[in-house]
């Protein structure tokens, strides 16, 4: 084999056996992707066999690769067509540019991740008896806890913009935080979700569907939360929301669960029906699927105006997910008895919410879906034989008889069967008897044609047959809705039955009877199509 050799003098037999020492010493410390072949490995093996024989070498070797006239062999060619990457990577990301150009971001990045987790560390172990600490798991590289919730710290930044203050609530969902807002500068508030896949999917179609609709209220007209953005941190999805006040669970609690006026139920109920005419329209046909006082926020302290949140468990018409859906105490018969259910089912939860604003109670209190249907039959009677006769989970309620009608399964634990009706909610909102317990006995606004009004009302809403259930439009044409001069006038004084002893929410409950409400619950009303 012929080899490319430079323009130097031969060595010298004298110095041949010193060269070659240095030669290979050098060739084997150098680090090179290249390898050399069996032929190279040859040559030099004769190389030292003709110094130690005496002979002169007829070249001088290079440094690095010994480079043949011969062209590679076909196995140098794939294997150096092996090296050449399928895709390449993107500029932008390259470790060249990374640690040029970008190594202060790189450097910032590195020191971020680095202190976070030995900070998580750190709290994950306090408290721990050092005797018998064992290694934790970390979870989303110490960002989450063993449930897939991100871990809060107050005082972070979530983007450099979104600075976190408190823990609002927790759910099933995830969290919600306050924070503010350091580039509009005010307070927000945040929905972290679960750092799991089925959890992110639902919240992805909740992103949708809250888009969907304050697109379609661009005035901020219909009492629906207003989403402003989302975005993922830390392998969570997080929204965005405009940040609300007390939930009208919270309020309730504040009366000590005796209940508010029925004027401030009033305006309630009015501002849910145009939220839920809202949602029926044929361009959103939006079902809330879990409505309930927790999920109704005040917009402030001292006013009545109301909105909707939480809409997690949501689905358009025709595109329903779930099968168990609703809060037990506030789910609809079709849903108890597994009949495929519609906007109808938003609905009845507003006439459970709304006797339960007024009482203080929850309606339909059912300790398991069994007992749910109880208690509904209870004060409802049976439901309709064509009802029973269409659905697939009657039997888990109900007995047939041989003349075809149904009678309720007797409990398991060996209680007596309620006996339908005989819970009246003419008794329950007390009609005749100075409203819930005789608590509104003479005050303005309980008189016994508001009660019967209110009591109409909320029938309408409990149908049990989805069909001819009242709609939101026809619910705000109610008498409920219609009141004279002189009855307005009477209704203007505080009467919520605020609990004894002091409160949480000082002088909300007053100042929401007294106050003018900003929100538009006037009997004018959003012009809006009927479903």
């Amino acid at each position: 084999m012929v080899l490319l050799t430079p323009n130097v003098a031969p060595a010298s037999t004298g110095t041949m056996d010193g060269w070659l020492a240095t030669f290979n010493n050098k060739r084997t410390k150098r680090v090179d992707s290249w390898q050399n072949t069996k032929q190279e490995q040859q040559m030099i093996l004769m190389d030292k066999q003709r110094a130690k024989a005496g002979d002169t070498l007829s070249h001088a070797p290079l440094y690095g690769r010994l480079v043949a006239e011969e062209p590679p062999c076909p196995g140098d060619i794939h294997a150096m067509q092996a090296r050449i990457p399928l895709q390449f990577r993107d500029p932008a990301t390259a470790p060249l540019r990374k640690l040029s150009v970008d190594l202060i971001k790189t450097y910032k990045h590195i020191n971020e991740v680095y202190y976070a987790k030995k900070k998580r560390r750190a709290q994950q172990s306090q408290g721990e008896d050092s005797s018998h600490k064992k290694e934790k798991k970390l979870y989303n590289d110490g960002y989450d806890d063993d449930n897939h919730d991100y871990i809060i710290q107050h005082g972070e930044k979530f983007l450099d913009r979104y600075e976190i203050d408190s823990l609002i609530g927790k759910g099933s969902f995830g969290q919600v935080v306050k924070a503010f807002d350091l580039e509009e500068q005010c307070h927000v508030a945040i929905k972290i979700i679960k750092n799991k896949k089925p959890f992110l999917n639902q919240a992805q179609i909740e992103v949708k569907l809250l888009e969907i609709m304050n697109k379609a209220d661009v005035n901020n007209t219909y009492y629906i939360v207003r989403l402003k953005r989302h975005f993922m941190w830390r392998n969570h999805l997080c929204l965005v929301f405009e940040l609300l006040s007390y939930n009208l669970y919270d309020l309730l609690r504040n009366t000590n669960f005796r209940g508010v006026s029925l004027n401030l139920t009033r305006k309630f109920s009015q501002q849910l029906c145009t939220a839920l005419l809202f949602l029926s329209t044929p361009e959103l046909n939006i079902i809330h699927c879990d409505l309930k006082p927790e999920n109704i926020l005040l917009c402030n302290p001292k006013r009545s105006a109301i909105k909707i949140v939480d809409f997690g468990s949501s689905c358009q018409l025709g595109q329903r997910i779930y099968q168990y859906i609703q809060s037990r105490f506030y789910r609809s018969p079709e849903v108890l008895l597994g009949i495929p259910y519609d906007l109808a089912i938003d609905m009845w939860s507003l006439g459970c919410i709304l006797v339960e604003m007024h009482t203080g109670e929850p309606l339909f209190s059912g300790s398991n879906e069994g007992d749910q249907m109880n208690k509904i039959v209870e004060v409802l009677g049976l439901p309709p034989k064509h009802l029973l006769d269409g659905a697939h989970k009657t039997r888990k309620y109900f007995d047939k008889m041989p003349d075809g009608t149904y009678v309720l399964k007797k409990p398991k634990d060996g209680r007596k069967p309620k006996v339908p009706g005989s819970r009246r909610l003419h008794d329950i909102l007390g009609v005749e008897s100075g409203g819930p317990g005789g608590r509104r006995l003479g005050e303005p606004g309980h008189s016994v044609s508001d009660y019967l009004k209110f009591k109409d009302l909320i029938f309408r809403m409990l149908d049990y047959d989805p069909k001819t259930r009242i709609t939101p439009y026809y619910a705000l044409q109610h008498n409920f809705f219609k009141r004279t001069a002189d009855e307005s006038t009477n209704t203007s004084s505080i009467s919520t039955s605020p609990a004894a002893g002091g409160s949480s929410l000082p002088l909300l409950l007053s100042s929401l009877d007294q106050t003018n409400n900003t929100a538009n619950t006037s009997d004018k009303l959003p012009a809006l199509t009927a479903r």
